[in-house]
């Protein structure tokens, strides 16, 4: 039998979120990308249209006030301190997102995962399936693999996101045979022989 916190629903912070490793998922470095790009081009609009000749004052002054009032949209939902992680790995836990607002994953203990493969969410999304050992499922285990997403009774489905699947499927399963501690973030191909 698996122990009662097998399977867990967790909630995470700004803080958290800094600590784990993520596998799958939008990363912080790539919102900040997105959102440098958004700001040099609202910046490239906004001096093209005021040095424009011929546009009135206010079709200007509408123009810029649109562009920082989706900056600062953009700020606001970004999430560029943590990103918009998938899967993750938090010491003895994989995690799979269930709802990213709430940063709120569902975590398997490692124990449990027998492995990982990549799979199609229908109609085209690319995920990975992370196949459980049923044995070990208690009832109340099934119970919070239930609130997924994309519920299974015996796996997780995770997104893969801007990541080959094979490579976040490889993630996973060095992260189960390894134990990950928090803060640290490797990847299978950066592991060095002892």
């Amino acid at each position: 039998m698996s122990s009662p916190s097998s399977v867990v629903l967790r909630h995470y912070d700004k803080q958290d979120l800094k600590l784990v490793n993520v596998i799958s998922g939008i990363s912080p470095n790539a919102m900040r990308r997105v959102f440098g790009g958004w700001i040099l081009f609202a910046a490239m609009v906004a001096v093209i249209v005021s040095v424009a000749p011929d546009l009135t004052m206010q079709f200007i002054g509408l123009t810029i006030a649109i562009l920082v009032a989706f900056t600062l949209v953009m700020f606001g939902q970004s999430r560029i301190s943590e990103g918009w992680p998938a899967i993750i790995c938090d010491g003895d836990y994989i995690g799979v997102v269930r709802d990213p607002v709430k940063r709120e994953f569902i975590c398997v203990h490692k124990t449990l995962v027998t492995g990982a493969k990549p799979t199609l969410i229908k109609p085209n999304k690319k995920a990975v399936e992370i196949n459980l050992d049923t044995a070990l499922l208690t009832e109340d285990d099934i119970a919070v693999l239930n609130q997924a997403v994309w519920p299974r009774n015996d796996h997780l489905l995770g997104l893969s996101h801007f990541k080959r699947r094979e490579d976040a499927c490889e993630s996973v399963m060095w992260c189960v045979s390894h134990g990950v501690k928090k803060n640290v973030c490797h990847a299978p191909k950066q592991v060095v022989p002892q």
